[in-house]
């Protein structure tokens, strides 16, 4: 049996439907298991990072100098930062009690590594003690993660779905 030209257009017209929809549905799923597995990689509304000046600085955590703990004014996306040393959803108080922490300190000279890592674990610490609302949780990828999962899967099972069918249409001799 011989297959009509008309067949064979709608063939093509189906496979360029197929490709347009498939190929951004794999596309836009890919992208977002990127964007949802690198989600939280960076720092927190809760992080300090110790820099020197001059030193380039991300849109998120606190920069503090490296050797006096003082805010750290630094290049990042966007322009010139400071960083202020005021967290979100501590009190005043809160704060002027990680400032103080952080002059006593660099009293003896400079911030070690246990010094940093000091001044992170009370800062830890206060942010884990905040009431349920208040406190600045960091983005989690999982939705991502899930909506990227679902498109990948979807695109990929009509991926096969149509290479099924045009192997049984080849098989048939259509």
């Amino acid at each position: 049996m011989r297959a009509k030209a008309s067949d064979s257009t709608a063939v093509a017209l189906l496979t360029v439907l197929a490709g347009s929809l498939l190929l951004p549905l794999l596309l836009v799923g890919a992208i977002f298991l990127i964007i949802g597995l690198n989600a939280g990689s960076g720092p927190g509304a809760y992080t300090v990072i110790f820099a020197k000046a001059g030193d380039e600085c991300g849109a998120q955590g606190q920069y503090l100098d490296v050797s006096t703990g003082k805010p750290l004014q630094c290049m990042g996306p966007g322009g010139f930062r400071t960083a202020s040393l005021e967290f979100p959803g501590f009190s005043r108080e809160q704060n002027d009690d990680v400032r103080r922490w952080l002059t006593t300190l660099a009293e003896d000279g400079g911030l070690d590594v246990f010094d940093h890592r000091s001044v992170q674990a009370k800062i830890d610490g206060i942010a884990a003690g905040l009431p349920p609302g208040t406190r600045v949780e960091p983005e989690s990828g999982a939705t991502k993660i899930w909506i990227g999962a679902a498109l990948t899967a979807a695109g990929l099972a009509l991926v096969s779905g149509f290479a099924w069918q045009w192997r049984r249409n080849r098989q048939a001799g259509y």
